[in-house]
């Protein structure tokens, strides 16, 4: 590991340039994890959509490194377009489905945990891994399991798959309150709470990837 705290990679394995949505979390006092997040202005080459998202383009086959300098980052990502959930008259990748996300939380103040998951509650129009050092002490789930990637499949097939949020999951194992994409269909959900990575260390990379279902 290169640092002492985790930074955050973006790789673009298609073979067309793709626009990145980040999303960052707001600077809250009463947060303790993370109140003082980094925000657009901690990344030079990032363009502003509003306050808390930006977006920048990468090119086919290139990565894109983001440095909180040990600060505490928190968010998502989305490829193609901002989160939302399906667009009338949209394609796969804009949105027919809604949006897949990468979320996470590195550097929070200790003893608070880093971690990570991919969130289809939402929908999917991109299929997302996530990597992180097999040594770094990631795990998932009631029994700790270890691990050191992650991905996204299609709609409705992420039931059982680790560190993944199932359509319209919002409590990983059920729906909790009305559908946030009500044209969408439920899950399956997960049958324990496998939807979230987390590890008290810190240092190394998380890696975003947009990939295809080919290359999972």
């Amino acid at each position: 590991m290169s640092t002492s705290y985790t930074t955050l990679s973006v790789t673009n394995q298609t073979q067309k340039s793709v626009e990145v949505y980040v999303t960052f979390a707001a600077s809250n006092s009463a947060n303790k994890c993370c109140p003082s997040p980094v925000g657009i202005s901690d990344f030079s080459f990032l363009t502003k959509v509003n306050k808390l998202m930006a977006k920048f383009e990468l090119g086919a086959g290139k990565t894109q490194e983001f440095d909180p300098k040990g600060a505490c980052f928190s968010g998502n990502i989305c490829f193609y377009i901002e989160p939302q959930c399906p667009v009338s008259g949209a394609d796969f990748n804009h949105g027919a489905q809604g949006t897949s996300i990468a979320e996470f939380t590195l550097n929070p103040n200790t003893p608070c945990a880093e971690a990570f998951d991919i969130s289809c509650v939402n929908g999917v129009n991109s299929f997302i891994a996530m990597e992180v050092d097999s040594d770094g002490g990631w795990n998932y789930g009631p029994n700790k399991t270890p691990i050191s990637r992650i991905f996204n499949k299609a709609l409705q097939q992420n039931s059982e798959n680790p560190g993944v949020f199932p359509v319209n999951c919002t409590d990983c194992i059920q729906l909790v309150g009305d559908k946030p994409c009500p044209s969408l269909p439920l899950g399956p959900a997960q049958k324990e709470r496998i939807c979230n990575i987390q590890r008290s260390g810190r240092g190394g990379t998380l890696k975003v990837i947009l990939t295809d279902p080919d290359l999972l």
